[in-house]
């Protein structure tokens, strides 16, 4: 009988050793498969963040796109103006041009005249005194140069 007992003995405790095993096994697995799901866990808030990411860089890369298309237009805009500016610039020379010949012909013209019809002898008396002009039109000719020259800023 001693030798059956020990038989039973030696069975229980072979049990019990695999049992511990199995349970040892079970513990490891739910580690294993804790850490899975805490890795799926992370994973799943990684991959939300890229895709936020990427909706945020979207909205950046169109949000450029309109500033780059209202920057042209105003680039194109500027440019126009400033050709227009440019032009009346031009033109405003151009009369100030035909004005000044027409008062340098009307001078030279008064002036042959006068040659023409004077005595052949002048004495300084019968030239005629340098023009000048009056404080008023001294006065205007600074301002409209003062204004030419901040419009041309």
């Amino acid at each position: 009988m001693s030798s059956k007992l020990d038989s039973r003995r030696d069975q229980a405790t072979t049990a019990a050793a695999a049992a511990e095993q199995a349970q040892a096994e079970v513990a490891e697995l739910e580690t294993r498969l804790q850490t899975n799901a805490t890795h799926i866990t992370t994973q799943a808030q990684a991959l939300r963040n890229a895709e936020a990411e990427i909706s945020r860089l979207k909205r950046s890369l169109k949000a450029a796109s309109k500033e780059k298309a209202r920057l042209a237009a105003a680039r194109k805009k500027a440019i126009s103006q400033a050709a227009k500016t440019k032009a009346k610039q031009a033109s405003a020379e151009s009369k100030y041009d035909k004005a000044l010949l027409a008062d340098l012909l009307r001078r030279e013209k008064e002036r042959d005249r006068a040659q023409t019809s004077a005595p052949t002898k002048r004495t300084r008396a019968a030239d005629p005194a340098p023009e000048q002009p009056d404080p008023g039109t001294a006065t205007a000719t600074k301002t409209a140069a003062r204004r030419t020259a901040a419009r041309a800023r």
